[in-house]
């Protein structure tokens, strides 16, 4: 199974111990593979001070940990220049303009995107799952 991550999933499985985490740190019966665009990296820094809040980890501590988390999982950040033709067409599907990219990568890599955010459901066009139904889709692991 492959998945565009959006931001929210690596920042609810930074707030607490859940089966987003467990998803994301362990195997699960089917493999997942996961891709996002380099984007994630600002909206994760721009999250960075509610982390640190909610966790009472430093923000450079959690920096260092989202990094460590990105370069050493089974995500794979997939480059700009690549996005490139996918773009535009991400840009009129998203509903929000703030996540076009994780549709461009969806476009581009034929794949459903893994967000709790409802909005994004609001086009017709990208299949978008949250962790609930992921859990379905993997037998409630």
């Amino acid at each position: 199974m492959e998945l565009v991550i959006d931001a929210n999933i690596l920042i609810a499985a930074f707030i607490k111990k859940s089966t987003t985490r467990e998803l994301l740190l362990y195997r699960t019966p089917k493999p997942i593979k996961l891709y996002t665009p380099p984007f994630i990296l600002e909206e994760l820094s721009q999250h960075t001070p509610l982390l640190s809040s909610k966790t009472g980890i430093s923000e450079k501590e959690i920096m260092g940990l989202v990094l460590e988390l990105l370069y050493t999982s089974n995500i794979e950040i997939i480059n700009d220049k690549e996005l490139t033709e996918v773009k535009r067409v991400a840009e009129k599907i998203a509903p929000d303009k703030n996540d076009s990219a994780y549709f461009a990568v969806a476009l581009y890599k034929n794949c459903e995107i893994w967000s709790n955010d409802r909005p994004l459901k609001k086009q017709n066009r990208i299949i978008v799952i949250t962790t609930k139904e992921l859990l379905a889709i993997l037998g409630n692991i």
